[in-house]
């Protein structure tokens, strides 16, 4: 019996170290690291960390998913190839960006964030978003602008009710490549630059 008492009082532990997701005013509130080696010194403490060109990774390293509690996470000018499928880790996220870096698409794990409410990719070269992206039913925004990206997975028709704003500036859309996305998302703030006349197979 005191075995499986002390077992119960560990699991209930180790529940209470997981935080819960903070709100905007709380996150703000918390310390933001910008070295991964200072932040795994104390896991369970880190909410944020901001990652910007100091060292260069074709993906995350594995060590940073120990953050378990992380609640924005921005790598930028890093020379991410791919973001690792171990990101489904980090389940209290709510603020992705891996913006400026040579991603091509996003791994099918990333659906499963579910706290996650902005998600901001710009300036890399992403041809295509993957279905998963229709299981993110609290994400607000997406900040996509100057990628590869003429069409959005049909399964962010689930978005339509909780997807405020898509920026897709910087990329050349076709007339029927806009029709298509306002058809998915008819709520969704759509930006835009212009529409091109591209010849072009996509």
């Amino acid at each position: 019996m005191n075995k499986l008492i002390f077992t119960i009082l560990c699991l209930g532990l180790i529940v209470m170290a997981q935080a819960q997701p903070l709100s905007p005013v709380e996150l703000q509130d918390q310390p933001v690291y910008t070295s991964l080696d200072e932040a795994l010194k104390n896991p369970e403490q880190v909410y944020r960390l901001k990652l910007k060109g100091e060292k260069k990774w074709d993906t995350i390293p594995n060590k940073l998913f120990l953050l378990t509690n992380l609640q924005e996470l921005t790598i930028v000018r890093c020379g991410l190839m791919q973001v690792n499928q171990q990101i489904e880790k980090l389940q209290n996220l709510q603020y992705l960006d891996v913006s400026r870096n040579k991603l091509i698409t996003l791994p099918e794990s990333i659906g499963n964030l579910q706290e996650l409410k902005t998600l901001i990719i710009n300036r890399n070269m992403i041809e295509y978003l993957p279905e998963s992206m229709g299981k993110l039913k609290k994400l607000e925004s997406i900040d996509a602008w100057d990628n590869h990206l003429y069409v959005l997975p049909k399964s962010m028709a689930e978005l339509a009710e909780t997807l405020k704003i898509i920026d897709l500036r910087q990329i050349p859309l076709r007339a029927e490549e806009l029709d298509y996305m306002e058809l998915l998302l008819p709520k969704t703030k759509i930006y835009y630059t212009s529409l091109c006349e591209c010849k072009d197979s996509r």
